[in-house]
Protein backbone atom coordinates (compact mmCIF):
# COMPACT_ATOMS: atom_id res chain seq x y z
CA UNK A 1 0.00 0.00 0.00
CA UNK A 2 1.35 3.27 -1.29
CA UNK A 3 1.73 6.14 1.42
CA UNK A 4 -1.40 8.29 -0.65
CA UNK A 5 -3.51 5.44 -0.24
CA UNK A 6 -6.55 5.77 1.05
CA UNK A 7 -7.87 3.52 4.47
CA UNK A 8 -11.06 1.99 3.87
CA UNK A 9 -14.37 3.12 5.87
CA UNK A 10 -15.39 1.58 8.81
CA UNK A 11 -18.55 -0.37 8.20
CA UNK A 12 -20.13 -1.92 10.83
CA UNK A 13 -23.79 -2.77 12.26
CA UNK A 14 -24.60 -0.48 15.45
CA UNK A 15 -27.52 -0.81 17.38
CA UNK A 16 -28.67 1.42 20.48
CA UNK A 17 -31.53 0.06 22.95
CA UNK A 18 -33.29 3.82 24.04
CA UNK A 19 -36.12 4.37 26.07
CA UNK A 20 -37.25 7.90 25.02
CA UNK A 21 -40.47 5.91 24.45
CA UNK A 22 -40.68 4.80 27.35
CA UNK A 23 -39.34 7.65 30.06
CA UNK A 24 -40.16 11.41 29.02
CA UNK A 25 -38.75 13.33 32.43
CA UNK A 26 -36.50 16.36 30.87
CA UNK A 27 -33.64 14.22 33.20
CA UNK A 28 -32.88 11.59 30.42
CA UNK A 29 -33.08 14.29 27.68
CA UNK A 30 -29.67 14.55 28.04
CA UNK A 31 -28.83 10.90 27.61
CA UNK A 32 -31.15 10.66 24.58
CA UNK A 33 -29.12 13.55 22.92
CA UNK A 34 -25.96 11.25 23.81
CA UNK A 35 -27.87 8.23 21.97
CA UNK A 36 -28.63 10.61 18.70
CA UNK A 37 -24.83 11.85 18.56
CA UNK A 38 -23.33 8.18 17.87
CA UNK A 39 -26.37 7.50 15.93
CA UNK A 40 -25.21 10.05 13.58
CA UNK A 41 -21.60 8.77 13.83
CA UNK A 42 -22.00 5.30 13.61
CA UNK A 43 -25.40 5.67 11.05
CA UNK A 44 -26.47 3.65 14.07
CA UNK A 45 -29.92 1.90 14.15
CA UNK A 46 -32.20 3.21 17.25
CA UNK A 47 -34.70 0.74 18.95
CA UNK A 48 -37.14 2.17 21.03
CA UNK A 49 -39.49 -0.01 22.33
CA UNK A 50 -43.26 0.82 23.85
CA UNK A 51 -45.20 -0.12 26.47
CA UNK A 52 -49.29 -1.00 25.91
CA UNK A 53 -52.27 0.71 27.43
CA UNK A 54 -52.21 -1.95 29.94
CA UNK A 55 -51.58 -1.22 33.52
CA UNK A 56 -47.56 -1.49 34.80
CA UNK A 57 -48.52 -4.60 37.14
CA UNK A 58 -45.70 -7.32 35.43
CA UNK A 59 -43.32 -4.70 35.71
CA UNK A 60 -43.17 -3.94 39.91
CA UNK A 61 -42.91 -7.42 40.69
CA UNK A 62 -40.13 -7.66 38.77
CA UNK A 63 -38.81 -4.28 40.45
CA UNK A 64 -39.11 -5.58 43.45
CA UNK A 65 -37.74 -8.83 42.87
CA UNK A 66 -34.17 -7.34 41.20
CA UNK A 67 -33.29 -5.51 44.60
CA UNK A 68 -33.33 -9.13 45.92
CA UNK A 69 -32.34 -11.67 43.45
CA UNK A 70 -31.20 -12.36 40.33
CA UNK A 71 -34.04 -13.88 39.47
CA UNK A 72 -35.81 -10.95 38.23
CA UNK A 73 -34.70 -11.65 35.15
CA UNK A 74 -37.23 -14.76 34.47
CA UNK A 75 -40.12 -12.23 35.48
CA UNK A 76 -41.29 -10.11 32.14
CA UNK A 77 -41.42 -6.32 32.57
CA UNK A 78 -44.75 -5.85 30.51
CA UNK A 79 -42.89 -4.35 27.37
CA UNK A 80 -43.58 -5.85 24.11
CA UNK A 81 -40.49 -7.90 23.07
CA UNK A 82 -39.48 -8.11 19.70
CA UNK A 83 -36.87 -10.15 18.61
CA UNK A 84 -33.37 -9.22 16.52
CA UNK A 85 -33.23 -10.94 13.13
CA UNK A 86 -30.19 -10.21 12.23
CA UNK A 87 -26.25 -9.73 13.87
CA UNK A 88 -25.22 -6.74 15.14
CA UNK A 89 -21.50 -5.87 15.69
CA UNK A 90 -21.74 -3.39 18.55
CA UNK A 91 -25.27 -2.81 21.05
CA UNK A 92 -25.11 0.20 23.13
CA UNK A 93 -27.67 0.22 25.91
CA UNK A 94 -27.97 3.33 27.83
CA UNK A 95 -29.67 4.10 30.92
CA UNK A 96 -30.04 6.60 33.74
CA UNK A 97 -30.35 4.33 36.65
CA UNK A 98 -29.79 0.70 36.84
CA UNK A 99 -33.48 -0.09 37.48
CA UNK A 100 -34.33 1.30 33.60
CA UNK A 101 -32.10 -2.46 32.71
CA UNK A 102 -35.46 -3.82 34.19
CA UNK A 103 -36.65 -3.75 29.80
CA UNK A 104 -34.16 -4.99 28.21
CA UNK A 105 -36.18 -8.13 28.05
CA UNK A 106 -37.77 -6.63 25.26
CA UNK A 107 -35.25 -7.49 22.86
CA UNK A 108 -34.94 -11.12 24.18
CA UNK A 109 -32.00 -12.18 22.06
CA UNK A 110 -29.79 -9.24 22.75
CA UNK A 111 -26.88 -11.03 23.81
CA UNK A 112 -27.49 -13.80 21.24
CA UNK A 113 -27.38 -11.02 18.04
CA UNK A 114 -24.52 -8.61 19.14
CA UNK A 115 -20.97 -9.10 18.95
CA UNK A 116 -20.25 -6.66 21.32
CA UNK A 117 -22.20 -5.21 24.20
CA UNK A 118 -21.71 -1.78 25.90
CA UNK A 119 -23.90 -0.17 28.80
CA UNK A 120 -23.60 3.60 30.11
CA UNK A 121 -24.95 3.71 33.10
CA UNK A 122 -25.34 7.74 33.93
CA UNK A 123 -26.54 7.31 37.50
CA UNK A 124 -25.54 5.28 40.59
CA UNK A 125 -24.37 6.33 43.73
CA UNK A 126 -22.51 4.48 46.06
CA UNK A 127 -25.10 4.39 48.89
CA UNK A 128 -27.49 2.67 45.99
CA UNK A 129 -24.99 -0.34 45.40
CA UNK A 130 -26.47 -2.58 47.64
CA UNK A 131 -30.33 -1.56 46.67
CA UNK A 132 -29.16 -2.80 43.25
CA UNK A 133 -26.61 -5.34 43.80
CA UNK A 134 -29.00 -8.04 41.39
CA UNK A 135 -29.56 -5.38 38.55
CA UNK A 136 -25.70 -4.26 38.73
CA UNK A 137 -24.55 -8.16 38.51
CA UNK A 138 -26.67 -8.75 35.46
CA UNK A 139 -23.98 -5.87 34.07
CA UNK A 140 -21.20 -9.03 33.45
CA UNK A 141 -23.55 -9.87 30.42
CA UNK A 142 -21.65 -6.54 28.59
CA UNK A 143 -18.35 -6.21 27.37
CA UNK A 144 -18.13 -3.01 29.01
CA UNK A 145 -19.67 -0.88 31.19
CA UNK A 146 -19.54 2.92 30.82
CA UNK A 147 -20.61 4.75 33.89
CA UNK A 148 -20.72 8.74 34.68
CA UNK A 149 -19.60 8.57 38.59
CA UNK A 150 -16.35 7.79 39.38
CA UNK A 151 -16.56 6.71 42.95
CA UNK A 152 -18.83 3.85 42.13
CA UNK A 153 -16.63 2.70 38.75
CA UNK A 154 -14.57 0.20 41.00
CA UNK A 155 -16.97 -0.87 42.86
CA UNK A 156 -19.39 -1.90 39.70
CA UNK A 157 -16.81 -3.88 38.36
CA UNK A 158 -16.01 -5.84 41.69
CA UNK A 159 -19.46 -6.78 41.10
CA UNK A 160 -19.85 -7.55 37.78
CA UNK A 161 -15.93 -9.03 36.60
CA UNK A 162 -16.48 -6.51 33.87
CA UNK A 163 -13.87 -4.05 32.17
CA UNK A 164 -16.08 -0.22 33.57
CA UNK A 165 -14.58 3.04 32.30
CA UNK A 166 -15.80 6.60 33.10
CA UNK A 167 -17.55 8.36 30.45
CA UNK A 168 -18.98 11.78 32.40
CA UNK A 169 -21.24 14.05 30.82
CA UNK A 170 -21.37 16.03 27.48
CA UNK A 171 -23.27 18.24 25.48
CA UNK A 172 -23.64 18.20 21.92
CA UNK A 173 -21.74 20.94 21.60
CA UNK A 174 -22.94 21.82 17.64
CA UNK A 175 -26.67 21.87 18.53
CA UNK A 176 -25.42 24.43 21.85
CA UNK A 177 -22.89 26.75 20.07
CA UNK A 178 -24.26 30.51 19.01
CA UNK A 179 -24.14 32.00 16.31
CA UNK A 180 -21.69 34.30 17.21
CA UNK A 181 -19.96 34.35 20.70
CA UNK A 182 -20.69 38.40 20.60
CA UNK A 183 -24.68 37.93 20.28
CA UNK A 184 -26.96 40.17 22.37
CA UNK A 185 -27.35 37.90 25.63
CA UNK A 186 -30.51 39.79 27.04
CA UNK A 187 -30.84 36.87 30.16
CA UNK A 188 -28.43 38.21 33.10
CA UNK A 189 -28.75 34.92 35.01
CA UNK A 190 -30.37 31.66 34.04
CA UNK A 191 -30.69 28.95 37.13
CA UNK A 192 -32.12 25.84 35.95
CA UNK A 193 -33.12 23.30 38.35
CA UNK A 194 -32.69 22.89 42.02
CA UNK A 195 -30.87 26.06 43.86
CA UNK A 196 -29.62 27.30 46.97
CA UNK A 197 -32.55 29.21 48.55
CA UNK A 198 -30.88 32.20 50.05
CA UNK A 199 -28.82 33.27 46.87
CA UNK A 200 -32.00 33.01 45.11
CA UNK A 201 -33.54 35.21 46.72
CA UNK A 202 -30.89 37.57 46.33
CA UNK A 203 -30.37 37.44 42.65
CA UNK A 204 -34.59 38.22 42.90
CA UNK A 205 -33.79 41.51 44.31
CA UNK A 206 -30.82 42.51 42.30
CA UNK A 207 -32.60 41.56 39.19
CA UNK A 208 -35.25 43.78 40.22
CA UNK A 209 -33.12 47.01 41.08
CA UNK A 210 -31.12 46.48 37.97
CA UNK A 211 -34.36 46.05 35.78
CA UNK A 212 -32.92 43.01 34.42
CA UNK A 213 -34.00 39.41 33.48
CA UNK A 214 -33.56 35.70 35.62
CA UNK A 215 -34.59 32.86 34.33
CA UNK A 216 -35.18 30.18 37.03
CA UNK A 217 -37.41 27.03 37.35
CA UNK A 218 -40.77 27.25 39.03
CA UNK A 219 -42.40 23.79 38.67
CA UNK A 220 -41.97 21.82 41.86
CA UNK A 221 -41.40 18.17 40.44
CA UNK A 222 -39.71 17.21 37.32
CA UNK A 223 -41.93 18.10 33.67
CA UNK A 224 -41.81 15.22 31.27
CA UNK A 225 -41.15 16.56 27.36
CA UNK A 226 -43.33 15.00 24.33
CA UNK A 227 -40.00 14.82 22.10
CA UNK A 228 -36.59 15.07 23.73
CA UNK A 229 -35.20 17.13 21.09
CA UNK A 230 -37.47 20.13 21.21
CA UNK A 231 -36.42 20.19 24.88
CA UNK A 232 -32.68 20.13 24.00
CA UNK A 233 -33.20 22.80 21.33
CA UNK A 234 -34.97 25.35 24.13
CA UNK A 235 -32.43 24.76 26.69
CA UNK A 236 -29.68 25.79 24.25
CA UNK A 237 -31.40 28.60 22.74
CA UNK A 238 -31.73 29.90 26.04
CA UNK A 239 -28.09 29.49 27.07
CA UNK A 240 -27.25 31.02 23.92
CA UNK A 241 -28.81 34.30 25.21
CA UNK A 242 -27.72 33.88 28.77
CA UNK A 243 -25.16 35.71 30.10
CA UNK A 244 -24.66 33.75 33.68
CA UNK A 245 -24.94 30.19 34.34
CA UNK A 246 -25.33 28.72 37.25
CA UNK A 247 -24.34 25.24 38.57
CA UNK A 248 -23.79 23.24 41.70
CA UNK A 249 -22.71 20.02 43.00
CA UNK A 250 -25.35 17.15 41.98
CA UNK A 251 -28.15 16.64 44.28
CA UNK A 252 -28.15 19.48 45.63
CA UNK A 253 -30.56 19.32 48.63
CA UNK A 254 -31.00 15.06 48.64
CA UNK A 255 -27.99 14.25 51.05
CA UNK A 256 -30.21 10.79 51.02
CA UNK A 257 -29.85 10.12 47.86
CA UNK A 258 -26.13 10.78 47.27
CA UNK A 259 -25.48 9.19 51.06
CA UNK A 260 -22.24 11.22 51.02
CA UNK A 261 -20.91 11.10 47.18
CA UNK A 262 -19.57 14.44 45.29
CA UNK A 263 -20.55 14.35 41.48
CA UNK A 264 -21.04 16.87 38.53
CA UNK A 265 -23.52 16.38 35.49
CA UNK A 266 -24.45 17.61 32.47
CA UNK A 267 -25.03 21.71 33.43
CA UNK A 268 -21.37 21.88 34.34
CA UNK A 269 -20.87 21.63 30.26
CA UNK A 270 -23.92 22.52 28.88
CA UNK A 271 -23.37 26.44 29.92
CA UNK A 272 -20.29 26.90 28.60
CA UNK A 273 -21.62 24.94 25.70
CA UNK A 274 -23.98 27.71 24.54
CA UNK A 275 -21.27 30.67 25.66
CA UNK A 276 -22.64 31.35 29.05
CA UNK A 277 -20.34 32.34 31.84
CA UNK A 278 -20.54 29.40 34.52
CA UNK A 279 -20.70 30.57 38.26
CA UNK A 280 -21.48 28.62 41.42
CA UNK A 281 -19.93 25.46 42.69
CA UNK A 282 -18.00 22.79 41.42
CA UNK A 283 -16.47 19.82 43.34
CA UNK A 284 -13.03 20.15 44.30
CA UNK A 285 -11.64 17.00 43.80
CA UNK A 286 -9.51 14.72 41.05
CA UNK A 287 -12.56 13.74 39.07
CA UNK A 288 -14.06 17.37 38.47
CA UNK A 289 -9.94 18.95 37.96
CA UNK A 290 -8.86 16.10 35.50
CA UNK A 291 -11.83 16.73 33.17
CA UNK A 292 -12.09 20.89 33.65
CA UNK A 293 -8.46 21.36 33.45
CA UNK A 294 -8.55 25.07 33.27
CA UNK A 295 -8.96 28.08 36.06
CA UNK A 296 -12.26 29.55 34.66
CA UNK A 297 -14.73 26.45 33.59
CA UNK A 298 -16.70 27.47 36.34
CA UNK A 299 -16.17 31.30 38.72
CA UNK A 300 -16.38 29.76 41.82
CA UNK A 301 -19.08 31.84 44.26
CA UNK A 302 -18.66 32.04 47.72
CA UNK A 303 -20.55 30.13 50.38
CA UNK A 304 -22.41 33.28 52.14
CA UNK A 305 -24.66 34.20 49.92
CA UNK A 306 -24.66 38.10 50.03
CA UNK A 307 -20.40 37.86 48.78
CA UNK A 308 -21.64 35.26 46.41
CA UNK A 309 -23.74 38.15 44.84
CA UNK A 310 -21.21 40.40 45.03
CA UNK A 311 -19.17 38.33 42.83
CA UNK A 312 -21.73 38.09 40.39
CA UNK A 313 -22.71 41.51 40.53
CA UNK A 314 -18.78 42.20 39.44
CA UNK A 315 -18.95 39.73 36.37
CA UNK A 316 -22.39 41.55 34.87
CA UNK A 317 -20.68 45.08 34.99
CA UNK A 318 -17.67 43.59 33.22
CA UNK A 319 -18.27 42.83 29.77
CA UNK A 320 -14.74 42.26 28.62
CA UNK A 321 -13.89 39.69 31.69
CA UNK A 322 -17.68 37.83 30.05
CA UNK A 323 -15.75 37.77 26.62
CA UNK A 324 -12.44 36.46 27.87
CA UNK A 325 -13.75 33.96 29.33
CA UNK A 326 -16.32 32.79 27.23
CA UNK A 327 -13.51 32.64 24.53
CA UNK A 328 -11.79 30.07 26.69
CA UNK A 329 -14.84 28.10 27.61
CA UNK A 330 -16.11 27.32 24.24
CA UNK A 331 -13.02 26.23 22.95
CA UNK A 332 -12.82 24.01 25.60
CA UNK A 333 -15.90 22.52 25.36
CA UNK A 334 -15.34 21.92 21.81
CA UNK A 335 -11.78 20.02 21.91
CA UNK A 336 -13.02 17.77 24.53
CA UNK A 337 -16.62 18.02 25.74
CA UNK A 338 -18.86 16.73 23.15
CA UNK A 339 -20.62 13.98 22.67
CA UNK A 340 -18.47 12.38 20.97
CA UNK A 341 -15.40 12.82 22.99
CA UNK A 342 -17.58 10.65 24.98
CA UNK A 343 -18.05 7.61 22.09
CA UNK A 344 -14.14 8.21 21.41
CA UNK A 345 -13.52 6.55 24.82
CA UNK A 346 -15.76 3.90 24.46
CA UNK A 347 -14.70 2.91 20.57
CA UNK A 348 -10.63 3.49 22.36
CA UNK A 349 -11.12 1.05 25.16
CA UNK A 350 -12.83 -1.50 22.89
CA UNK A 351 -10.14 -1.49 20.24
CA UNK A 352 -11.93 -0.57 17.34
CA UNK A 353 -11.74 2.04 14.95
CA UNK A 354 -13.22 5.00 14.40
CA UNK A 355 -16.02 5.37 11.99
CA UNK A 356 -15.88 8.29 9.20
CA UNK A 357 -18.76 9.99 11.00
CA UNK A 358 -16.45 10.29 13.79
CA UNK A 359 -13.96 12.55 11.06
CA UNK A 360 -16.78 14.34 9.88
CA UNK A 361 -17.89 15.34 13.21
CA UNK A 362 -14.43 16.81 14.75
CA UNK A 363 -14.61 19.08 11.59
CA UNK A 364 -17.67 20.24 11.74
CA UNK A 365 -16.20 20.84 15.05
CA UNK A 366 -13.09 22.42 14.00
CA UNK A 367 -15.44 24.78 11.83
CA UNK A 368 -17.03 26.01 14.47
CA UNK A 369 -14.08 26.72 16.29
CA UNK A 370 -12.68 28.78 13.42
CA UNK A 371 -16.12 30.67 12.53
CA UNK A 372 -16.45 31.70 16.24
CA UNK A 373 -13.07 32.74 16.61
CA UNK A 374 -12.58 30.29 19.64
CA UNK A 375 -9.07 31.03 19.65
CA UNK A 376 -7.93 33.34 22.00
CA UNK A 377 -4.50 34.21 22.36
CA UNK A 378 -5.05 33.30 26.35
CA UNK A 379 -5.34 29.58 25.73
CA UNK A 380 -3.94 27.69 23.08
CA UNK A 381 -6.77 25.57 21.84
CA UNK A 382 -8.28 26.23 18.15
CA UNK A 383 -8.88 24.35 14.73
CA UNK A 384 -5.66 22.43 14.60
CA UNK A 385 -5.89 21.05 18.26
CA UNK A 386 -9.25 19.88 17.50
CA UNK A 387 -8.65 17.99 14.38
CA UNK A 388 -6.01 16.17 16.28
CA UNK A 389 -8.41 15.30 19.25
Amino acid sequence: MTSSAVSAPVRREVLIFSQRKLNANISRCSGYEFEDVVAEIEDAQVLTPTRTRQPRIPLNPKRWLSKRTDLFQHWPSGVPQSRLTKDYDLFLCNVQRPDELLVLDAVPNWRDQCDTAVCVLEEVWSGDIDLYTPLIKSLSQFDLIACAFAETCGMIQDLTDTPVIQMPAAADMVRFAPDSLNVDRPVDMYSMGRRRAELHQNLLAAIKQRRGFYIYDSATKPPITGDHTVHRDLLANLIQHSKLFMVDIAKLGHADQKAGNIAWGPRHIEGFAGGAIQVGYAPDMEDYHRFFDWPDSVIRLPEDPDEALERIVALWDDPAEQDRIRRINFAHGLQKHDWMHRWAQVLDHLNLPEPDGMLKRRQHLSDIAGKLGATQQEQTLGPNALAAT
